[in-house]
């Protein structure tokens, strides 16, 4: 009867001993697979920029992250993991962090890419946040000053990635400058020709060379762009040139009961296209019509010319606004004559307005 009593017990403490086995086996499980979900669920941290001592991740209050979290620092290498050193997060802000060394392997700086497993919470600092309050303070200022340069870098690569010009759009511009011819002979400015003045037995009594009659005189130009990509725009102009004419010139046509007037009209279409932000290339062609007229005491004599020739031009603008600036621009223009081709260059400076949606 005794011995069957015992032999009960035993089977009891048996069974007891199995149940608690099974429970712990089941605890276990749960806690590891728990362990498992919290580690897929954590998302993986990077380190953005990292310099000496002090540096930023990529998460922060979004991602859990609080100040006193500690995390080492590995690298990953194809199969290979390499431990780089030990990070406590001092700063937090929603999208990223700042954290500061507490050790490193030996030879090794943390680099920008490497990331971050945590390893404890510290409750210490987070239960005494007035601890080390200078500390903090100066930890706060610099992790603050890196953070602002680290968002600047990206708003700056971010604009490096975007257009970093307005869309194009059309453009107006209104120019004033300087002519100059280059040589004596690009003087005549295409209206080579002589004035024979005579008497009353149609005698020639006096010749006056107009050929060279025009000294450097003054530019009006409007120009319209037309965008046809963001650096390269086509070009419309038209340009007036009120001719001044020499003094001598003048005082023999006087002599005589003469007056001369002159223009030049250009109206051409060149191709720019902008090298820089505000520097721009253009080469074109277009109509030269050089025009002067003879007024006497009975009738004005007009003489004028047609011409095809080229231009290049070079222009810089200084913007304003959004919308206005001001531009500047050295051009060589060339076209053909009966006689020596005609060369001259301008320099012009005036406002500039665009037009439509940026």
């Amino acid at each position: 009867m005794i011995s069957q009593q015992k032999r009960d017990m035993k089977l009891d403490q048996f069974h007891n001993t199995g149940s608690k086995m099974i429970r712990v086996a089941v605890l276990t499980t749960l806690l590891m697979l728990s362990r498992s979900f919290a580690v897929a669920a954590q998302p993986v941290i990077k380190v953005l920029q990292f310099d000496q001592k002090s540096g930023i991740i990529d998460q922060g209050e979004n991602a859990g992250l609080r100040a006193g979290d500690i995390f080492d620092v590995n690298r990953y290498a194809g199969e290979f993991v390499y431990w780089i050193g030990r990070v406590k997060v001092i700063v937090v802000k929603p999208k990223m962090a700042g954290i500061k060394t507490l050790s490193l392997a030996e030879n090794e700086t943390v680099q920008p890419g490497d990331v971050l497993e945590m390893l404890q919470r510290d409750p210490e600092a987070l239960a005494t946040p007035e601890k080390d309050d200078e500390i903090k303070k100066n930890e706060n200022r610099l992790v603050s000053k890196t953070l602002t340069s680290s968002q600047n870098e990206t708003a700056r690569s971010e604009a490096g990635r975007l257009p970093a010009e307005p869309s194009p759009s059309v453009s107006l511009e209104f120019r004033s400058g300087l002519l100059q011819p280059i040589t004596n002979a690009s003087q005549s400015l295409g209206l080579n020709w002589s004035l024979r003045v005579t008497d009353a037995s149609n005698r020639v009594v006096q010749v006056i060379d107009m050929a060279h009659a025009y000294t450097r005189s003054v530019t009006l130009q409007g120009i319209c762009h037309v965008p046809l990509s963001k650096r390269m725009a086509l070009q419309f102009d038209l340009a007036y040139v009120p001719l001044n004419i020499k003094s001598s010139i003048d005082a023999q046509l006087l002599g005589v009961g003469m007056k001369a007037s002159g223009s030049l009209i250009k109206i051409g279409t060149a191709v720019n296209y902008r090298i820089k932000p505000r520097v721009a290339l253009g080469l074109g062609g277009g109509l030269f019509l050089p025009q002067v007229s003879i007024t006497g005491s009975t009738r004005t004599v007009t003489v004028s010319d047609r011409r095809w020739g080229i231009a290049m031009e070079a222009t810089y603008q200084f913007p304003l606004t959004a919308a206005v600036g001001l531009k500047s621009g050295l051009a060589y223009h060339l076209f053909r004559d009966n006689g020596p081709a005609i060369h001259y260059f301008t320099f012009q400076f005036g406002p500039s307005f665009k037009i439509g949606k940026n």
